[in-house]
């Protein structure tokens, strides 16, 4: 017999207690019974009968355990069994199995542990983690493109939403899932699109444009819906996958391309319609001189405002297809503002305009293409001076800064409302808020170029204006930083310029 199950606390431990003492309890009774009748009877029957009782008793008893121990080691036995089969499945074997021994409970429990086991391994030679792990890379890709996805079964219930579509249309997917569509999506378009998918024959839908309101700002933002059907084994119907594409940009470029192709149009029309006008006078024979050179004046300065536009867009377009060639080295940014006034100050002084120069003392370098700044300059300052009325004054500052150096162009001209500051370095774009604006003639396209060389040269453009009360046009340009590798070259490149 083993009697290790007095040291562990067992099922076959309580099991053989339990019914050892469930068995010997009727015994122990019938004894104290016979005691007591042996005792009132007498001491001849208690001298006849005491050898026969205990030995009688004894063997019960040797019987009752005998029968518990059997018992017990029958009932626990193959939960031992199920026990360490269960480790064994626990750690990846799904190859044992348990004798049916019985037809009863415990027989029924190894049938079915046996046919779990069968069901286990059968998983298993399906790979069932690569299964699961697929499952959840595309939920998680899903979930994270950029585009909107909604999925739905063939009754239009919302199986999958992800975060785009959840933000367009402000629902959540723990709220939108298993819900018909019609609850969890409130415009009719898209409603529209998906039951003529799922009715019509066709397993793609024709595309669908949408225009909602952006939930950040309000704004409308333009969708592209195309609707799919999705088919399962022998051809069954089992979804429809919906993907939303945001065309916002699209659009917005489609209308400034619109407006720019317009906007070229008409800078390019007014300058060869007085081209071609003054050409045709000059062919009048009756024409005197003093009429033909002052009709030659106009055709020269409308071929060369023509000149300009175009000089101007061809610049931003290299720059913007990273064609136009920039020629960096070290530069004194307050040698080439002095360049610029030196050869532009008569423009403030027609109006009266007073010129002022603030620059930090001792300004460092600055690694930029000359004649790019000098065009920067050049263009905030003539703005400056057009769009002021006379008297008014400019003042141009230079601060060094940590890393870079700030350059500030600030009149008291006419100033720009709030809702042109938006478009200011748009192309071809002009604010013409102010009467006397109006009548100033531009291209348009100076601001926009400014912005590109800026931004080429790894600087930052930005204004601040108020209407009726002037202009500050800021830009930054990082400082030249004398590296190793620029030899002894560079450093007497340095030297000359600051001398």
């Amino acid at each position: 017999m083993d009697f290790l199950f007095f040291k562990r606390r067992t099922l076959f431990r309580r099991l053989f207690f339990i019914t050892l003492v469930v068995t010997v309890i009727p015994l122990v009774i019938t004894w104290l019974y016979f005691l007591s009748e042996i005792t009132h009877q007498g001491e001849s029957i208690q001298d006849n009968l005491s050898i026969a009782f205990w030995v009688i008793l004894a063997c019960a008893i040797l019987l009752a355990m005998l029968g518990t121990y059997y018992l017990s080691k029958k009932i626990s036995r193959p939960i031992a069994r199920f026990t360490r089969l269960a480790t064994e499945i626990a750690r990846g074997n799904f190859s044992v199995t348990i004798d049916v021994q019985s037809n009863d409970e415990i027989g029924r429990l190894a049938k079915i542990f046996n046919y779990m086991t069968t069901e286990l391994r059968r998983l298993n030679e399906m790979n069932l983690n690569r299964i699961i792990n697929e499952r959840n890379k595309t939920q998680t890709i899903i979930r994270n493109i950029v585009d909107g996805v909604v999925v739905t079964d063939p009754e239009l219930r919302v199986l999958v939403i992800n975060n785009v579509a959840e933000k367009w249309f402000g629902v959540s997917e723990k709220t939108a899932v298993n819900k018909p569509i019609e609850q969890v999506i409130h415009n009719q378009s898209l409603l529209d699109l998906l039951h003529q998918t799922i009715e019509g024959n066709a397993k793609t839908s024709e595309p669908l444009e949408l225009k909602l309101k952006n939930p950040d700002n309000w704004k409308d933002i333009f969708l592209q819906v195309r609707a799919a059907k999705v088919f399962g084994e022998n051809d069954e119907l089992i979804g429809v996958v919906s993907i939303l594409r945001d065309i916002t940009r699209e659009k917005e470029i489609d209308r400034m391309k619109t407006e720019l192709v317009s906007m070229v149009a008409h800078e390019l029309r007014s300058p060869l319609t007085s081209i071609s006008g003054f050409s045709e006078l000059l062919l009048d024979s009756s024409l005197t001189r003093d009429q033909a050179e002052e009709y030659a004046s106009i055709i020269l300065k409308e071929a060369n405002r023509l000149s300009e536009l175009i000089n101007k867009f061809l610049d931003i377009s290299k720059i913007e297809a990273g064609k136009s060639q920039v020629n960096k080295a070290p530069v004194q940014l307050r040698e080439i503002v002095d360049k610029v006034l030196d050869v532009n100050l008569y423009l403030a002084e027609k109006k009266k305009i007073a010129v002022s120069v603030k620059a930090s003392p001792n300004l460092p370098l600055v690694y930029a293409d000359r004649d790019m700044v000098e065009q920067v300059v050049l263009n905030l300052f003539s703005n400056a001076v057009k769009y002021s009325p006379e008297n008014a004054s400019v003042e141009i500052r230079l601060r060094d800064r940590e890393d870079d150096i700030l350059v500030e162009v600030e009149d008291t001209g006419y100033g720009i409302s709030e809702e042109d500051l938006p478009r200011i370095f748009d192309k071809f774009y002009r604010a013409a808020d102010h009467d006397e604006i109006r009548d100033v003639r531009g291209t348009g396209l100076g601001l926009s170029l400014v912005k590109e060389i800026v931004e080429l040269h790894g600087g930052k453009i930005s204004v601040k204006s108020e209407k009726g009360k002037g202009s500050i046009f800021s830009f930054t340009l990082p400082k030249y930083e004398a590296l190793p590798e620029n030899g002894k070259d560079a450093s007497i490149e340095v030297n000359m310029i600051a001398h």
